[in-house]
């Protein structure tokens, strides 16, 4: 077919259109000097850039572009991976590792010899993975329109749709301005066809490409299209209704492209697993002598979140417990493991507590560090991570207060137990949640008391209870006094004392509260304070 004058005017302003629109332009977040900086790479480091450019914003690739060296340059990525790690009790960094597989691909199925190495194609690739539907949409040249050949993809896990154009048709895909200026109805056709023929058709025929090179990242592809109306309802409807509603699910498809650019620039893999561990921790700190904080690692998993597995007349379950500790430099300090288990005899259900508590313990000097954690039913192998950053005091003043530790249970001990501290059996309660009437347990430990002649302490405890959340009187919302008051004077034998108290629960209410506890050193009037907070549940 000849292409006339109008078609080629078409050509030029739909090209003006798709550049100064495009998503991407939008959002390179480009800085001054960035080409100079880029010349300082290595065609490595080139590589290593852009694949990662996408989820960096204009601050951070500064940053990282302004590392004096090679080898600055490198531990900076380092650090990167490190903060941005799923699985930080582990390893292995499965963000990471997925990453570099798809930045793989993309250069494999769509490379380009200019800069960044890939067209759109692999940049979406890097972005969000392969596709569920990879559909190649042919040209179309008309009297008043040309549309050049593209593809489209359709991301199942994201609801989303993503339009290429090879608009210079030498095999550089862009993102397109529309998708190819269908209306509703046309867009509904090639929604249906790509349903048609992702029902009949494997997932590695759809993608073109062979199933060794998918195999790195295939469990990002979704499987089949999630929308199917029901034959029967779609029956009852009229055809502009039903047209309607499916030009509406197309428009949103493809205004979550934008949206993801926006929001989501860049989703993993394991960030689409839905299927999580809920899992209570905190982190208690005490005085372990010699300038160590013996810091300890408290857990709780509900009991009816975990796969329990019965042999003979035994109920057991177990999950593993992880944590990894690095200092402000990201550099690995401790790790440590654990395997909790929880079981009964008889019984066709679980009758133990309602949380399965579990400990881990790690003597760190005082500091700053990064904490990630890891819990994972052994059964069921569904897991919990969490990332957090504590600061560990130095307990070596001369008055401290360790950290207040909520428990579920404290009882005097003579045997060897787990949760033993001296002759207490103290179990933790990370999630500091207390139902009426059971009373408010907790421990803590006073340091650095100074002592007479005869190595006698004597100290005052006062402890406040006061709400954090306004308390509600009718459509009224007041100020309430603190809900619990009290004091008493005390000694003990030694500059290290321990303290452990239960207090009613029946004149609180369901919200938030939070303890105040107080320590005077009466030979000195020095005082030490620590504060936490905690739940009354109906």
């Amino acid at each position: 077919m000849r292409i006339t004058l109008r078609t080629l005017l078409i050509l030029f302003i739909t090209s003006f259109l798709l550049q100064a629109f495009s998503p991407s332009g939008a959002l390179s977040e480009e800085f001054e000097n960035e080409t100079a900086l880029l010349k300082k790479l290595t065609n490595e480091e080139l590589v290593t850039y852009f694949g990662l450019s996408y989820s960096l914003n204009k601050y951070q690739k500064k940053q990282l572009l302004s590392q004096p060296g090679i080898e600055a340059r490198r531990k900076w990525i380092e650090r990167f991976w490190t903060e941005h790690d799923p699985t930080p009790a582990t390893p292995e960094n499965q963000r990471r590792i997925e990453h570099e597989e798809r930045v793989k691909l993309a250069r494999k199925l769509f490379s380009m010899k200019k800069a960044p190495g890939w067209d759109k194609r692999g940049e979406t690739l890097i972005r969000w993975g392969m596709p569920a539907v990879r559909r190649t949409i042919p040209a179309d040249i008309g009297f008043y329109r040309m549309i050049p050949p593209g593809e489209m993809w359709y991301y199942k896990s994201l609801d989303m749709l993503v339009a290429f154009q090879n608009f210079n048709l030498r095999g550089e895909f862009i993102y397109a301005f529309d998708v190819y200026g269908m209306t509703g109805r046309e867009h509904l056709d090639q929604l249906k066809a790509i349903s048609q023929y992702l029902t009949n058709t494997p997932i590695e025929l759809l993608v073109n490409v062979p199933v060794r090179d998918l195999s790195a990242i295939t469990g990002f592809n979704p499987d089949n299209i999630d929308y199917m109306a029901d034959p029967d309802i779609r029956a009852e409807m009229g055809r502009d209704m039903i047209a309607a509603m499916d030009a509406e699910k197309n428009q949103k498809r493809r205004n979550n492209f934008y949206k993801y650019l926006e929001e989501n620039p860049v989703v993993y893999s394991i960030e689409l697993v839905g299927n999580t561990l809920p899992v209570f921790f905190d982190i208690t700190a005490f005085n372990g002598g010699l300038g160590a904080v013996r810091t300890e690692f408290n857990f709780e998993v509900p009991a009816s979140e975990v796969q329990f597995r019965r042999s003979a007349d035994t109920l057991s379950a177990s999950f593993r417990i992880e944590v990894m500790v690095r200092d402000i430099e990201f550099r690995e300090v401790a790790r440590l493991s654990d395997i909790v288990a929880a079981s009964q005899t008889g019984g066709a259900l679980w009758q133990g507590p309602g949380h399965i508590p579990g400990q881990l313990v790690l003597a760190l000097k005082p500091g700053y560090y990064r904490i990630g954690i890891e819990v994972t039913d052994i059964e069921s192998e569904r897991k919990g991570v969490y990332n957090t950053n504590i600061e560990l005091p130095s307990m070596d003043d001369r008055l401290a207060l360790s950290d207040i530790m909520f428990a579920s249970t404290i009882r005097e001990t003579d045997r060897m137990v787990k949760f033993l501290k001296g002759g207490l059996q103290v179990v933790p309660h990370p999630l500091h949640a207390y139902k009426i009437p059971y009373p408010l347990t907790f421990y803590f430990e006073m340091y650095g008391l100074d002592t007479d002649s005869e190595g006698f302490a004597l100290y005052t405890v006062d402890y406040r209870i006061i709400p954090v959340t306004k308390r509600r009187k009718g459509p009224i919302l007041e100020e309430p006094p603190p809900a619990i008051s009290s004091n008493f004077e005390t000694a003990g034998f030694g500059s290290t004392q321990i303290q452990h108290l239960e207090i009613a629960t029946e004149n609180l209410w369901e919200g938030t509260f939070q303890l105040i506890v107080s320590v005077m050193d009466r030979r000195t009037r020095v005082t030490a304070e620590k504060r936490c907070n905690f739940s009354i549940l109906e």
